[in-house]
């Protein structure tokens, strides 16, 4: 439990540094700077996994909140539409958040589409559920996505142990842990965002970040 409250508090600490230094960046309009720290995650992500998504990014933190509201007030949000879930929309996505930042800076528009993306992402997720945002459409979570297939550092759910309850897979935000036939739980790390959630919610203690 005292690991637990740890993680918690380190993960909040870090979540407002990363927002303050993202409004700081907005507000002395050097936002693209964002892109070489997150240029860095990614090369740590071959190691770490997707830290960045629970950790850093400046969208993950209102939804946090959003989702905390919400279960307060007992507010249940949308699933993903099955026509969107699947990998040509996020790859599109993509593609399309790429180009529109090469012609922001070649045709010097200045635009804030980091800053434009952010506010889409936080009123899609006060419909839908998060999972929308982090498996079909963040072009950040797409490429984290894949450079992360092969990291060291990853969540772990230790099958044998498992009791079955699926408390972990009902608060995981990206929909990472998924049910095998004998009614286990396992975790794709590739999707897995690192937030703990799983961990805090399991009773039986068996999910736990572990170096492979």
């Amino acid at each position: 439990m005292k690991k637990q409250k740890t993680i918690a508090v380190l993960r909040l600490i870090s979540e407002l540094v990363a927002i303050a230094l993202f409004v700081f960046l907005l507000l002395n309009h050097k936002l693209p700077f964002w892109i070489a720290l997150f240029g860095i995650s990614v090369v740590l992500s071959f190691a770490l996994g997707r830290f960045y998504c629970s950790w850093i990014c400046p969208m993950n933190t209102p939804f946090r909140a959003i989702d905390w509201l919400y279960r307060k007030l007992g507010i249940t949000r949308l699933k993903a539409p099955k026509f969107l879930s699947n990998r040509f929309v996020r790859i599109g996505f993509l593609v399309l958040f790429v180009v529109s930042m090469i012609l922001n800076i070649r045709l010097s528009l200045k635009l804030n589409i980091l800053l434009y993306v952010a506010i889409f992402s936080v009123l899609l997720t006060l419909l839908f559920e998060e999972a929308f945002w982090h498996r079909h459409l963040c072009p950040f979570g797409t490429i984290l996505s894949i450079s992360s297939r092969k990291a060291r550092y990853a969540l772990r759910i230790e099958e044998d142990a498992c009791i079955e309850c699926g408390k972990c897979q009902k608060v995981c935000p990206s929909t990472s842990i998924v049910t095998l036939e004998n009614g286990k739980r396992r975790n794709f790390g590739h999707e897995c965002l690192l937030c703990a959630n799983c961990i805090d919610a399991c009773p039986v203690s068996v999910c736990q970040f572990e170096w492979n």
